[in-house]
């Protein structure tokens, strides 16, 4: 059976300039032979959606071995030609998730690693005791290497798979709730339950996921408030941007100060919003430098990063400021006499004879 690792995605809309987030795909299929158009419908109609020159896609397909069809690429002549080999791939094997996310995770440590990344599962059918524990191993070792994991699962459960869940986790699923059941299998490889995406009208209904994949995968930076700031005082920045609740913990997520390339000062947020964080700054002493704020989902393991930046700038205190006015008063008070003194003050002596 085969899958797809569409992969290593950033998506920051139309904004050029920021650095992308990595996404991997997998699309499993074997027992998806009579029903992998739809899937490659969704696989093109998904990467379409992700129009930024800078993303970045990778194609892998796995089975009863994962294949990298397409390595990492924002050429978008290469992920055409990507998608038309995929389109091409007949389905077959058997479903072993863990080695394409195997083949994922050896272009995110050897290529990008200490950048953010999403893998996107995409899968049907059963997994055995087997399959499943070693699809959680490589899961947890992707998240190692700063990536998050979602899942996007078309239904095709059983009272097997059931059995399988309910005998490895102890959880008892009762009047038979094979969907629900389905939903908590995903979340033991995808990072919580949130990182799931159910499809349960079958393979045709994939195709109206594809909002939600984008909106939740979507960690972005857009703009920073203020952009400038006073040099050797201490400040709040607000991180305008998408996502920011999206983390596996938020208690993980900090904003990243990056001064130039061999220093940054990571701090925890003071305040977690989706669309916004409020961040207490570094004091930076040196009047012109630019400051470059970054994202972390994971406690720095990975980085959200962006062209979005602050610049300090010389600023006087009030002390200063009213000396300064104070001096430019008594300058214009001495000039102000000194033009009127001869209208109001002249003296006319008077001689007598």
């Amino acid at each position: 059976m085969l899958d797809k690792h569409l992969g290593n995605v950033s998506h920051v809309g139309l904004n050029k300039d920021i650095t992308i987030p990595l996404f991997s795909f997998f699309i499993r299929s074997g027992s998806v032979k009579h029903h992998w158009i739809e899937i490659y419908s969704f696989v093109e109609h998904l990467a379409e959606k992700f129009i930024s020159p800078m993303l970045r896609m990778s194609f892998i397909v796995f089975s009863s071995r994962g294949t990298t069809l397409m390595k990492l690429t924002e050429n978008r002549v290469e992920i055409r030609k990507g998608l038309n080999v995929l389109r091409k791939e007949i389905p077959g094997g058997d479903t072993f998730m863990h080695l394409g996310l195997e083949r994922a995770n050896e272009q995110i440590h050897h290529e990008n690693f200490g950048t953010a990344s999403v893998i996107i599962a995409l899968t049907d059918g059963e997994l055995n005791e087997h399959q499943l524990v070693t699809a959680q191993q490589e899961a947890e070792r992707s998240r190692s290497l700063g990536a998050m994991v979602y899942c996007v699962g078309v239904k095709d459960f059983n009272e097997t798979q059931a059995r399988v869940y309910n005998t490895t986790h102890s959880i008892l699923f009762h009047n038979n709730d094979y969907n629900m059941c389905y939903l908590y299998l995903l979340a033991t490889i995808a990072d919580t339950i949130e990182h799931v995406f159910p499809v349960m009208g079958g393979f045709v209904a994939l195709r109206g996921v594809i909002d939600s994949i984008i909106k939740k995968s979507c960690i972005e930076i857009l703009a920073a408030e203020p952009s400038s700031v006073c040099a050797g005082e201490s400040f709040q920045v607000v991180v305008r941007g998408n996502g920011f609740l999206h983390a596996r913990n938020i208690e993980q997520v900090l904003c990243s100060f990056r001064l130039n390339d061999t220093l940054t000062i990571n701090k925890k947020p003071v305040e977690i919003e989706d669309t916004f964080l409020l961040c207490t700054a570094p004091v930076i002493d040196e009047v012109g430098q630019v400051v470059y704020l970054q994202v972390s989902m994971n406690e720095g393991l990975s980085f959200i990063t962006s062209s979005v930046h602050i610049t300090t700038t010389e600023c006087f205190d009030g002390t200063i400021l009213l000396i300064t006015l104070l001096v430019l008063f008594l300058l214009m008070a001495v000039l102000f006499m000194w033009w009127f003194w001869p209208l109001c003050c002249t003296v006319v002596s008077v001689t007598l004879h």
